[in-house]
């Protein structure tokens, strides 16, 4: 079977990991990979160098009928089975395509949890309303996802639920590297939150139950902020206005993620929205990290669905947030208990090899 691969800016976040995951565990044995993008980033260069022919293209709206012409042309060169998108433009230019070359498949999967509204919202229903019948399947990777998909106009009977996932661990250790870089006493609770300095990520808001905790307890604590982006510079100065220089620490990109996750206590999420499934959260879980998360997306499939292994609470819940953390920080019998059930959870629940092999019975 020949897939090809459809994305529009090809860089390094969790969808690009989704698609760099289905092609290292399908392409073995299952799949012929083949790889089409727009905006040169990480994922194209690492597509090049696992050997898959790539193709550039232009996936903007006002190039929407020509670039579907050119994508059908590559595909009826190259044979391909199944267009998988992995967005809602990706995937009405894949479905264009089909007017060129009628016998490809168009398998969609939606990572975004936006619950849309006003005129775009209306076009948008139209447009799904329109075209996703053409689909072959649309994969949502959270339950959430898939209500939202309906309520946007998706066609309901085309939806499957397929969980992200991670490969389990055989036996999640401690690693004390970043305690030992930052000066943290063995003593000092850990957490750790991998995100984007962007609005829906939520960080004022966690400032704000970092800054509640540091008032309820004596005991030592530190919040580690994993990631870059525009509002840096904000959330430094809001740092040092609440005097949370020793609580929190603002690490900016880091590529030793796993050793800093491994060398934690807890993982926190404080998204407001558009957390789909993420894979920050289920890579804290595949080291034993009980879990802090807000209501959105796919937090509470991961953190309460089947079995416990954390706490979900409202954005915006700082007295909530603040006493789930002063939990797992006092009691250490439950943080053990939630830390068994996070590891248990992914070899249960989010095994990535039996979820990619639900992806190929998708593609069928």
């Amino acid at each position: 079977m020949n897939v090809l691969y459809l994305i529009n800016y090809a860089g390094k976040a969790g969808t690009e990991k989704y698609v760099e995951n289905l092609v290292r565990l399908l392409g073995a044995e299952k799949i012929t990979a083949y790889f089409a993008y727009n905006i040169e980033g990480e994922l194209s260069k690492k597509m090049r160098e696992a050997g898959l022919e790539c193709l550039q293209l232009e996936l903007s709206w006002k190039n929407a009928f020509s670039s579907a012409k050119k994508l059908a042309g590559f595909c009826r060169e190259k044979k391909i089975d199944v267009i998988h998108a992995q967005y809602p433009r990706e995937n009405i230019i894949a479905l264009l395509s089909k007017r060129h070359y009628p016998s490809v498949k168009v398998v969609f999967t939606s990572h975004l949890t936006l619950r849309l509204s006003g005129a775009k919202g209306t076009v948008w229903k139209m447009l799904n309303k329109h075209f996703t019948p053409k689909n072959h399947r649309i994969i949502s990777v959270c339950n959430e996802g898939r209500d939202i998909l309906i309520e946007n106009g998706v066609m309901k009977e085309r939806i499957q639920v397929i969980f992200n996932g991670m490969e389990p661990m055989a036996a999640p250790s401690k690693n004390n590297a970043v305690r030992k870089e930052l000066g943290l006493s063995d003593d000092c609770f850990v957490m750790t939150i991998l995100a984007r300095f962007a609005p829906e990520k939520g960080l004022d808001f966690l400032l704000d139950i970092l800054y509640k905790i540091k008032n309820s307890t004596e005991k030592p604590f530190c919040c580690l902020i994993c990631g870059d982006g525009e509002l840096f510079q904000e959330i430094s100065e809001k740092v040092s206005r609440l005097e949370l220089q020793n609580e929190c620490k603002l690490l900016g990109f880091r590529s030793d993620t796993k050793e800093i996750l491994a060398g934690s206590d807890a993982y926190l999420c404080t998204s407001s929205h558009n957390e789909a499934m993420s894979f920050a959260v289920l890579e804290a879980m595949n080291v034993g990290l009980p879990l802090v998360l807000t209501d959105v997306g796919g937090n509470r499939d991961l953190a309460e669905t089947f079995i416990q292994c954390g706490f979900v609470l409202k954005y915006g819940d700082v007295e909530g947030f603040s006493k789930a953390i002063l939990c797992l920080m006092n009691d250490e019998e439950k943080r053990k208990t939630l830390s068994a059930a996070a590891i248990d959870k992914i070899e249960k629940h989010f095994d990535l090899n039996k979820l990619a092999d639900e992806v190929f019975a998708a593609y069928n």
